[in-house]
Parts: structure tokens; C-alpha cells; sequence
């Protein structure tokens, strides 16, 4: 009889068991990019009439800057759960380029911040409404020193910090008044674009020694007055300091933008993370300071070396768009062929309404994306007419974006924190190609 009790409440167990993971999880959509309604539905919407393009009047360019440091600790964003920060290494800055043609004027803004938060870029789009910027192209230095506190919702709190309604409105106010000033501020201008080869500098964390995006990519604005400012833009996690220190630190992005500031030929400095998933920046024995200076002089060195060198145009086409990035089930996975339901995946982290935005300036684009685009993908980037800068968390975040033939491999990029499956990568890089095409013609 007992033996009979014992078997029954392990098969009660086991069925219990049974029924608890099939209501948390289920198995992996591995159906084709090209069958996924969503994906057919993005293309389809994908047309001129999304575009905003001003082709007639002078070019000017202005820019400034605002401290967005706490005045008290905040909880330090990144590397895991780290508490608050200690001290402060170096000031967060929010940096903002604004530029106009004709009756349209197109801001830029960078954050300090490991992402650009979506509750500010609410915020900030709605607190616009009387200064004159039309539309803003937002991104971030990735910095896993800064801090969160500026979401809301369970898992969003869990991940950055809680909630700080006080630091939400410093940043909001601090961007408000930075892209006010840039946007008085501005003057006639031209532009210059460079493309720097820095290999050594960056590796590819997905595949121990496989090929990286090697490229510092830049834009020169000269205005009449003889100011110059340069937005750069590189694909090197900004992961370079030490991960157990707890220090508030812009990283290797906010030494670069001091040194560039710091020398005569250029006023202002603007950095914005790149095609940063799969890659981290080349370092060589333990951490120190010392060595972020310098990894910081070699990004800085070639873009001050060629400033004088470039050939300097005038704007005539200014261009903005923000397309709409519909999304599939997520597919968080816990193994190679099971994800979390999606029911449990929205009760979590709630909605994500992703946008990819486009800034167009003459033919180059910058192409923004919602969450870390992988460098493995840039050589899928159709270049061959529009040259293309590609930068990541432009105000929501959707995980890694990575290449769907690396979707396979068991790391974080690929499992934990690629939040929509194995075609999200290829799916954001079909929607940069098919603008750049609709623009080229």
C-alpha cells in the first residue's frame, strides 16, 4: 500500500511537472524570415511616403552639450546587478548636433547610458513641440558604467534599477535644453565623411577569432564661422573598463570625445555606439586607466590626422524617416528548440513598439536600430550607392541582432538576450536595405 502512495505522488509529480512546463514554455518558430506575416507586412509599408526630405534652402549645423550626472548614487547599469555607483570616474553627458535645411531641422542626440531610455524619448519628442526640431535620431554610447532608474514596469525595473522619476526629468529636461541651444546656435555649414580601418582595435566575442567590422566611420561639420564638430561612430562594445569596478564612467566613448574636444582643431565631439553586438574592444592584460587613454588616443589619432585633408560639401538633401518594425512572438529561449510563451515573455517586459530611424545627409544615411545590431552584419548592408552608418538603441531595445546563421550558437547574444528569434538580425537588415534603395533612386 505505501509503495502504491509513493508511485502515485511521483507520478502526480512528474505530471504536474509535465503540465507546468508546457504552460511556461513551447517550442521555437523556426519558420523562414520570408513566411512571417509581420516581416511581409514591414516591407510592404516600406515607402516614400514614410520620407520627409528638404532639398531646398542653406545648411547649418550647431551643437551643445549638458551634464546628465546624478546629483546622488544611482543604480549602476550594467555587467549584471551592481548596486549603486561608488564614485563618480567621469561626468555622463548628453551631447545633441541639430541641422537644418529649409523649413527642416533634424536633431541628433547621444547619451551616456548603456541605452537610449523610451520613456525620455517620449518625453522629449513631446517637449519639442515649440522649439522647432522636427524630428530627433537618438542613440547611445553603451557605456556599462552609466546608470538606469528610467524604466517602468516589472522586468524593465529588475533589469535597470527601479524607477527614479527625478532622473527621468533630468534627462529629459538636460536633452530639452541641449537640443535648444544647438538648434539657436546653428550656423551654415558643410560636411565631410570618413572611414577609418582599425582591426586591431575590436574583436569578435560570438566567434573567438572570427572576422569583425573594422571600421571608425565619421562626420565633419565645418561651419562658416571656422567651428568644427565630428560625430563618430565604432562597433566596439563600450565594455572596456573593468567590469567589477563601480565607478560612474562614459568609458572608452568619453575619453575619445574629451581628447577630440581637447584638441585645437575641433569644438565639439559626438560619439554614438555602433554595430556593437558580437564585438568588444581589443584590450590586452588587466585594466587600467592608463590603457583607456590610449586605447581612446588611437580611435582619436585618424580622425584628427584627416580633417584638413577632406574634401568639405555642401547639404542639399536632408532627409528623416522612422519606420514602424512590426514584431512576431518573442522567442526568449531556455534551450536550443524552447522558448518562454510569449504571454509570459509580455507580463514581463511588457510591449515593445521598435521603430528603425533614417537621417539622411546628401547620400549618406545613418541607420538607427532598436537593440545591439551585430557587426556581422554590416558586410549585408547594400553600400554600393548610399554609404551607411549604422548605430544601435535609438529609444527601444529588442535584444541582440545577430545573423541568422549564428543563431545556433549557445551564447548570451544568441539565447538570453536575443528576444524575437533567429531572423530578427537579417529581418532589421532587410528594412536598412530596402530604405537605401528607395533613396538611391
Amino acid at each position: 500500500m505505501k509503495g502504491r502512495k509513493i508511485l502515485g505522488a511521483t507520478a502526480g509529480g512528474i505530471l504536474i511537472s509535465f503540465i507546468t512546463f508546457f504552460v511556461l514554455f513551447q517550442r521555437v518558430d523556426y519558420r523562414p524570415l520570408s513566411e512571417q506575416l509581420y516581416y511581409q507586412s514591414a516591407l510592404q509599408q516600406l515607402n516614400s511616403s514614410h520620407f520627409s526630405l528638404s532639398q531646398t534652402g542653406t545648411f547649418k549645423s550647431g551643437w551643445s552639450k549638458r551634464n546628465i550626472t546624478p546629483p546622488q548614487p544611482a543604480h549602476l547599469m550594467g555587467y549584471g546587478w551592481k548596486g549603486d555607483y561608488q564614485q563618480v570616474h567621469d561626468s555622463l553627458w548628453v551631447r545633441s548636433i541639430v541641422l537644418q535645411l529649409g523649413a527642416m531641422a533634424v536633431g541628433i542626440v547621444s547619451y551616456d547610458l548603456m541605452l537610449t531610455p523610451p520613456l525620455v524619448v517620449e518625453q522629449v519628442q513631446a517637449a519639442l513641440s515649440d522649439v522647432g526640431i522636427d524630428y530627433v535620431y537618438f542613440s547611445a554610447t553603451h557605456t556599462h558604467k552609466g546608470y538606469g532608474g528610467w524604466e517602468r514596469g516589472l522586468g524593465r525595473e529588475l533589469i535597470s534599477g527601479g524607477y527614479d522619476p527625478d532622473l527621468v526629468e533630468l534627462l529629459v529636461s538636460q536633452t530639452v535644453a541641449s537640443l535648444r541651444d544647438a538648434y539657436e546656435q546653428a550656423l551654415p555649414s558643410q560636411i565631410a565623411y570618413a572611414q577609418f580601418a582599425l582591426d586591431s582595435l575590436v574583436n569578435n566575442r560570438l566567434i573567438r577569432g572570427g572576422s569583425v567590422e573594422p571600421y571608425l566611420r565619421a562626420i565633419y561639420f565645418q561651419r562658416q564661422d571656422s567651428t568644427r564638430a565630428v560625430f563618430s561612430s565604432f562597433s566596439a562594445h563600450a565594455t572596456f573598463t573593468d567590469s567589477k569596478s563601480k565607478n560612474l564612467s562614459a568609458d572608452y566613448p568619453g575619453e575619445l570625445v574629451r581628447q577630440l574636444e581637447s584638441d585645437s582643431v575641433i569644438d565639439f565631439a559626438m560619439f554614438a555606439a555602433g554595430a556593437v553586438g558580437s564585438h568588444s574592444p581589443h584590450r590586452v592584460g588587466p585594466f587600467s586607466y592608463e590603457k583607456l587613454q590610449a586605447y581612446a588616443s588611437r580611435l582619436a589619432s585618424p580622425l584628427l590626422t584627416a580633417i584638413d585633408s577632406l574634401p568639405y560639401d555642401s547639404v542639399t538633401q536632408l532627409g528623416f524617416a522612422e519606420v514602424d518594425l512590426p514584431l512576431g512572438e518573442s522567442q526568449l529561449r531556455i534551450a536550443k528548440n524552447w522558448r518562454v510563451r510569449p504571454l509570459w515573455f509580455r507580463q514581463f517586459l511588457g510591449e515593445h513598439t521598435p521603430t528603425v530611424s533614417f537621417l539622411q545627409l546628401n547620400e549618406l544615411t545613418l541607420a538607427g536600430t532598436p537593440g545591439d545590431f551585430s557587426g556581422l552584419l554590416y558586410d549585408r548592408i547594400d553600400e554600393e550607392t548610399n554609404p551607411a552608418i549604422v548605430t544601435s538603441f535609438n529609444g527601444e531595445y529588442i535584444g541582440y541582432l545577430i545573423p541568422s546563421d549564428h543563431y545556433h550558437l549557445n551564447h548570451r547574444e544568441t539565447r538570453s538576450i536575443n528576444w524575437y528569434g533567429s531572423y530578427t538580425g537579417d529581418y532589421v537588415t532587410d528594412v536598412i536595405n530596402q530604405y537605401l534603395s528607395l533613396t538611391s533612386h
